[in-house]
């Protein structure tokens, strides 16, 4: 009996085949040496499998090598393991939850793609159990923004929430979310940190109520800047968070644009993260225009997509409401597609009562004020900018390059006089004597019609024919030929 069955007489696969031969050689052991096979499913049930026959796939069976190697995860287990109740682990087992549970990998339709985090703290993410899905570990906060996003008008802007998931053991909380990759090949990805601070207000005052100083942020003041410390601090060896918070944002673009850039991923898989002195506007013009390098369509959608989230935002009630703190903007594009969504919402809080916001204002301490339209209005502005000059420059690559004759009508093309200009050249045609006043020809006129074959007439002189020009504005060639 045939171990996989189907109407059609195709070939076996070479997995195929090498299954069909584990199942017989295992069947064909018998005696009290011998052993059974077990078969286990996905979900760890186990059933014996006495013979050949009592194991067959039908048509509605993926017969594909991961479906094969997922359903049939069959191995031999002796009477020693059987009686002890020991069972031998499976291999494909142990590599399916190492590809499917490892933060950094993930894989969909036998397509791995590298597990892209850009910013946030490490290890706060995981593949999702389901397909085209992403594990986040739970911040309060931010679920429920979530929650409030699914039934707003930004809902197309956001990656969709799909509820809560406990790990296996049980000890950790995620969120599942869209994984907003998962419909690009190889793509190009950028977080972009929005608003005019990344600090909430609270976070602020709490720190100056107990000023400690921290030794950590320290370090990280003075690996990006030496001089930035005062020369107490330097003694100290510390500085105290509220410092290091607003020192932070002072040296990168987000107090003046109201948005910075956190890393960038190309398509071959590279990554930087060094953009945190990335300040000026000629600088984030050069990031912009290096990502998005060898994709001409990326620009274009990418500037449609944020005047689109900039319009929604102003009837999102959701926006309205919240001080939008943290949060940013995730840029994706490959070969084919691109796109922006809002992203991270852990600082995202309610707005106190009897307290509203522009988010197009500078911030002071107390106003709230998160400058998340600052930041959204500049990256439109930079965008187009940037756009622009690359369409300009492609028009004047593709206008060929004029250039003037070294002679036009006598005279030179630098309009320096030059002095071999008069000389008869040879080969050339009698110039035509242009008549003075007095009728006497003492002047020339050098035609450059048809390589100087032909000699011009002027008004006075009479036309092919005899004839004289019956109109002023008469002016052409006889058409004699002179040489």
């Amino acid at each position: 009996m045939s171990l996989f069955t189907s109407n059609n007489t195709r070939p076996r696969s070479l997995m195929e085949a090498l299954l069909a031969k584990k199942i017989e050689a295992a069947s064909q052991q018998t005696g009290p040496g011998g052993s059974r096979l077990i078969r286990t499913d996905s979900m760890d049930s186990s059933s014996s499998i006495g013979s050949l026959g009592s194991l067959i796939l039908g048509e509605d069976v993926c017969h594909c090598d991961d479906c094969l190697l997922g359903i049939v995860d069959l191995y031999t287990i002796g009477p020693k393991e059987t009686a002890s109740g020991i069972k031998k682990p499976s291999g494909w087992r142990k590599l399916r939850n190492i590809v499917q549970w490892t933060p950094f990998f993930q894989t969909y339709k036998k397509q791995r793609y590298p597990w892209v985090q850009l910013a946030g703290h490490q290890g706060n993410f995981k593949a999702g159990p389901d397909q085209g899905t992403v594990l986040k570990k739970l911040c309060p906060k931010e679920e429920k923004c979530f929650k409030v996003l699914m039934k707003d008008v930004l809902r197309p802007y956001v990656p969709e929430y799909k509820g809560q998931v406990n790990s296996e053991d049980g000890e950790s909380t995620y969120i599942q979310l869209q994984d907003l990759l998962s419909d690009f090949y190889q793509p190009c990805v950028m977080d972009c940190k929005i608003g005019v601070r990344t600090y909430l207000e609270e976070e602020l005052s709490k720190a100056k109520e107990k000023p400690k100083l921290r030794k950590d942020m320290y370090e990280k003041m003075i690996q990006i800047d030496q001089n930035a410390p005062t020369e107490e601090e330097h003694r100290a060896k510390g500085v105290t968070k509220p410092r290091y918070m607003v020192w932070r944002e002072t040296i990168s673009s987000t107090s003046t644009l109201g948005f910075r850039i956190e890393g960038i991923k190309k398509s071959d898989g590279t990554s930087s993260k060094d953009f945190k002195t990335t300040k000026s506007r000629d600088q984030i013009c050069d990031a912009f225009r290096e990502f998005t390098e060898g994709f001409p369509h990326a620009m274009p959608k990418y500037i449609q997509r944020l005047k689109a989230i900039r319009a929604t935002l102003e009837y999102s009630e959701f926006f309205k409401g919240h001080e939008v703190i943290g949060s940013s903007l995730l840029f994706v594009h490959d070969r084919h597609k691109a796109s922006v969504w809002l992203i991270d919402f852990a600082k995202t809080v309610n707005l106190p009562e009897n307290v509203t916001i522009t988010h197009d204002s500078k911030w002071k301490v107390g106003n709230h004020e998160d400058g998340y339209l600052i930041g959204i209005n500049n990256l439109i502005e930079i965008f187009s900018e940037v756009h622009d000059r690359q369409t300009m420059q492609t028009l004047t690559d593709r206008i060929p390059r004029l250039s003037l004759p070294d002679d036009s009508n006598g005279m030179c093309a630098t309009g320096v006089d030059d002095p071999e200009r008069d000389k008869p050249r040879e080969n050339d045609a009698s110039p035509t004597t242009l008549p003075n006043s007095s009728g006497q020809g003492d002047g020339e006129i050098n035609c450059v019609n048809n390589n100087n074959i032909y000699g011009c007439k002027t008004d006075e002189q009479q036309l092919a024919g005899g004839s004289t020009p019956s109109e002023a504005g008469l002016r052409d060639c006889a058409g004699t030929k002179t040489s």
